[in-house]
């Protein structure tokens, strides 16, 4: 996970349940961390998951890449002029 130095890191606020926020500070206290930092680990975390199991998130990914047409669909369907 690249190291950038919290001065040049955009501000975030977000809304956490009860349950969250005592594990949040627990997480913190028990690593020795930020809550914002904890935050950080466990987003990376979560995302090279995703990544790593080829779930909904692909690097890069854009919608327009995901579209196929298949080899049958080239018909005219009159749309052209």
């Amino acid at each position: 996970m690249p190291k950038t130095n919290s001065a040049n890191k955009a501000v975030r606020s977000f809304r956490l349940s009860l349950e969250g926020v005592i594990q949040l500070r627990a997480m913190a206290s028990t690593m020795g961390r930020s809550e914002s930092n904890v935050l950080e680990v466990a987003l990376d975390r979560m995302y090279r998951e995703e990544i790593r199991f080829n779930r909904t998130i692909r690097e890069a990914a854009r919608p327009e890449d995901l579209y196929r047409v298949s080899k049958g669909d080239n018909e005219d369907h009159g749309n052209d002029p």
